[in-house]
């Protein structure tokens, strides 16, 4: 009869334990949309485990891929202050019975601890808490093992089979939790960008009028060309080299007419580069005695010569760890020419009246608006420091070649002198833009800005550039390129005398080129070529 209650108390309470279980998977399985934190969810489903299964921890390990190892992550644990020496815990993943339950995919219940190799004793010293028994089961999400769950401890009796299903049950809801939380951290993430870059497009809306900084801007990232105006196809070709080799730590060449811009591109490359916080220094080696030239760039001792009254240090040393600009590299003597060659092989000068090399270490960025190569073959230039220096060859395209910039470079250079000279001036008229356009400034930038600064200088107050500012040169090239309307004959020989005269000034614009003369003509350059053979071009 005894027996009989005994085995009836064990089956209610059997039936209770089942019916908890159920209960509290019921509660975990409606949390999943009450939680919108990972944390309290998580956190949620293991104080719900830990109670119903009556075990002193549950614990979430995750596997860190960097570093290939098992991390505590979330843990609710008897006492409470285990749990903080729990999250400062990290193990190998080859350790310990979470090791082999992450490698295996497959769950376990280890009733004795004691009795199981694989236990990893080391948590357990650094901790202070015994481990006697364990379910570890691995947690899945789409054919991959991400972690494990660990249930440590059961305070009344032995976690038996019934258990270990309870478990597993709740694994793969545990997984998909995981798997909503980097899905939800994705698309929260992916807001933010998207918020980022409607802020971004509403700052450059409100910017528009800065559309040189913010094209240079698009291009480089991370480089400022505030000095250097322009946003015409050549232009911006010409900042991606200048981006390509400012890390870089090798020679560059850059080639362009007089007034292009040289020594601007030069000091840009320089001021961006890794040797920014060092000296700057230029040379122009064009139209100076060579003499003068040697002990400019390699300095002199006291003696030397007659007027060498002190030592004095040459530009390369000067220029030490920073860089040195060569400006008309193409112009020096041969004998200057062997001694930079020297430099750019051995990193070696040596001054004038010295018996002894000296080391620099200085970067050589070199310009000439000759035409090395051409030099090279005339015996003028010595080959092999042709190939010293154009390791990286930049080209600075001559004004006529991105008339696109002239507006933004003559309102630009207005603006400068309008504030450098105390003449507050409105802008430039559209005739004079039109005027400025159509000249093709054999002088280049340097030209344009000698002009505007005239222009400023007799602008009235407050007022707008005219056409009466500018010099008669640039007016009388205008007027010279409005087409001349023959207003006598039909109307197709007036057509036809109209469209040569256009076709003759275009031409004598572009210096006779005919796919830049066709581009601005909206012509392809075999049309071009029709339209000229039909007025005897």
């Amino acid at each position: 009869m005894a027996s009989s209650k005994k085995e009836k108390k064990e089956n209610n309470n059997s039936l209770s334990h089942e019916t908890n279980m159920m209960k509290t998977l019921w509660d975990i399985s409606q949390s999943l949309y009450q939680y919108i934190e990972i944390d309290d969810l998580i956190l949620h489903i293991i104080k719900q485990m830990k109670e119903v299964m009556e075990a002193e921890g549950v614990s979430v390990i995750l596997h860190k891929e960097e570093k290939d190892e098992l991390v505590f992550c979330w843990a609710e644990s008897d006492p409470d202050g285990l749990v903080t020496k729990l999250k400062e815990m990290r193990f190998p993943v080859d350790k310990g019975i979470a090791g082999s339950v992450f490698h295996s995919g497959k769950a376990e219940l280890i009733p004795n601890i004691s009795e199981d190799a694989r236990h990893y004793k080391k948590i357990d010293y650094s901790t202070g808490f015994e481990t006697t028994s364990m379910i570890a089961a691995p947690l899945r999400k789409k054919e991959k093992t991400v972690g494990v769950l660990e249930v440590i401890n059961k305070k009344r009796g032995s976690f038996d089979e019934e258990d270990l299903t309870f478990v597993t049950t709740l694994t793969p809801i545990i997984a998909m939790a995981l798997e909503n939380a980097r899905m939800y951290a994705e698309l929260h993430g992916s807001y933010k960008e998207l918020e980022a870059v409607s802020k971004e497009q509403d700052t450059l809306l409100r910017h528009t009028q800065e559309e040189n900084i913010i094209l240079r801007q698009e291009i480089e990232g991370r480089y400022s060309f505030s000095e250097i105006i322009g946003n015409s196809k050549v232009m911006m070709d010409l900042f991606r080299l200048c981006e390509k080799v400012m890390d870089l730590d090798i020679t560059v060449l850059i080639e362009g007419e007089t007034g292009t811009g040289k020594e601007l591109v030069a000091r840009c490359i320089h001021h961006n580069s890794p040797r920014k916080d060092r000296p700057f220094v230029s040379q122009n080696c064009g139209g100076i005695p060579e003499t003068l030239l040697t002990s400019e760039l390699f300095g002199h001792r006291k003696g030397a010569f007659t007027g060498a009254i002190a030592n004095k240090k040459g530009l390369f040393e000067t220029a030490h760890g920073g860089t040195i600009f060569l400006d008309e590299v193409g112009e020096m003597s041969p004998a200057m020419q062997t001694s930079l060659l020297r430099v750019l092989q051995d990193g070696e000068i040596r001054a004038v009246g010295a018996d002894h090399y000296k080391k620099v270490d200085t970067r050589v960025i070199s310009a000439t608006n000759r035409n090395l190569e051409e030099e090279v073959a005339q015996g003028r230039f010595r080959e092999d420091l042709l190939y010293r220096l154009n390791v990286f060859t930049i080209k600075v395209p001559p004004l006529r070649e991105r008339t696109g910039d002239i507006r933004l470079l003559a309102d630009y250079f207005a603006d400068k002198y309008s504030q450098k000279i105390g003449r507050p001036i409105k802008g430039l008229s559209r005739e004079v833009l039109q005027c400025l356009e159509n000249y093709p400034f054999p002088g280049n930038v340097r030209e344009l800005e000698n002009e505007l600064e005239r222009a400023v200088a007799l602008a009235q107050d407050e007022g707008i550039i005219e056409c009466s500012c500018l010099s008669e040169k640039i007016v009388g090239r205008a007027a010279k390129m409005r087409p001349e309307l023959n207003v006598q004959g039909t109307l197709k020989e007036m057509v036809e005398a109209l469209e040569k005269s256009v076709l003759s000034q275009l031409l004598e614009k572009h210096g006779g080129n005919r796919t830049r003369a066709a581009k601005e003509l909206g012509l392809s350059r075999y049309g071009l070529i029709k339209k000229m053979q039909r007025y005897g071009f």
